[in-house]
């Protein structure tokens, strides 16, 4: 039972959903949206889950992301939400086709929709944090090289002929998110330590 209630909370990625947290703060979210973009972030991770039922992982209802997502829809109250459950449905088919090698770019237009929602998308910012996005989901590609060549996938890294991953490169482009989205915010450095630790400690429970 221990081991299942630990799966369930691996399969959240607290590493990643607390820098979404930060990223949503520096971007000025009031307290609503910053639920309501959280519970879609949760949700889309339900959908992933249900769609993809690795074998190394506790299954997912396709149901229990509803949960999630109708609250986040009401709670963060902009038409962007439709963009990022369009982008959510696309990354989640991932390991089909070709659409592996698109998956970053699909997880960067995630983040331009909910965060650009909040902040607009006139300011260089916002196009800097989808760039961030996208080499930090590149990253976990070439972290997952090895097993993504076994499972047949076909992402950027398999196309590119790369046989080898490296386990904590994507783990360092969070840490790297984290510190951006710190710095244009007004926390204390203490936030950012306290975060990094989180995210360093958490990360190890996504089973992989």
């Amino acid at each position: 039972m221990k081991n299942k209630l630990l799966d369930y909370i691996g399969q959240l990625r607290i590493y990643s959903l607390i820098d979404l947290i930060l990223l949503l703060y520096a971007a000025g979210a009031d307290r609503e949206e910053l639920i309501g973009g959280v519970l879609l972030h949760i949700g889309f991770l339900a959908f992933l889950e249900s769609k993809h039922r690795h074998g190394y992982r506790e299954n997912v209802p396709l149901w229990l992301c509803l949960l999630f997502i109708i609250p986040g829809l009401i709670l963060y109250g902009h038409i962007e939400s439709i963009g990022f459950l369009a982008f959510s449905f696309l990354y989640a088919l991932k390991n089909g086709g070709y659409f592996g090698i698109f998956a970053p770019l699909f997880r960067g237009m995630q983040y331009l929709f909910l965060v650009g929602g909040i902040m607009g998308y006139y300011t260089p910012l916002i196009w800097m944090i989808v760039g961030i996005v996208i080499v930090r989901n590149l990253l976990g590609d070439i972290r997952d090289a090895q097993k993504d060549r076994v499972e047949g996938l076909k992402t950027l890294p398999m196309i590119l002929g790369l046989k080898k991953g490296f386990k904590y490169i994507h783990l360092a482009g969070v840490l790297a998110t984290t510190l951006i989205a710190w710095n244009i915010s007004d926390l204390s450095w203490i936030y950012l330590i306290a975060i990094w630790i989180i995210e360093i400690s958490t990360y190890n429970l996504t089973r992989r």
